[in-house]
């Protein structure tokens, strides 16, 4: 109810990873890092980027951009996005 966090996950090489944190409040809202429990899921989506980082350095791993298995729903969001920007944004 406070606003927006964003993470921006920018890779920097085949074996590192930056992430930035983003906050935007809404106007006239009181926000408090701690109250909000910020913080914590911010180290958790960290840790997640850090485990993805170290789980595509495994020989199971085949790279593609999209796990058949655990990002469905992730896979699912991108086509709404995207079905959305053609239909907003045409060519």
């Amino acid at each position: 109810p406070w606003g927006l966090s964003l993470n921006v996950v920018q890779p920097l090489s085949h074996d590192q990873t930056m992430v930035s944190f983003r906050s935007y409040r809404f106007g006239g809202v009181p926000f408090n890092r701690t109250v909000n429990n910020l913080e914590n899921t911010e180290m958790e989506d960290e840790a997640v980027v850090e485990s993805v980082q170290k789980g595509i350095q495994s020989r199971f791993y085949h790279r593609g951009r999209f796990s058949p298995t655990m990002e469905k729903g992730v896979h699912h969001f991108h086509q709404l996005v995207g079905e959305f920007l053609e239909k907003s944004y045409p060519l």
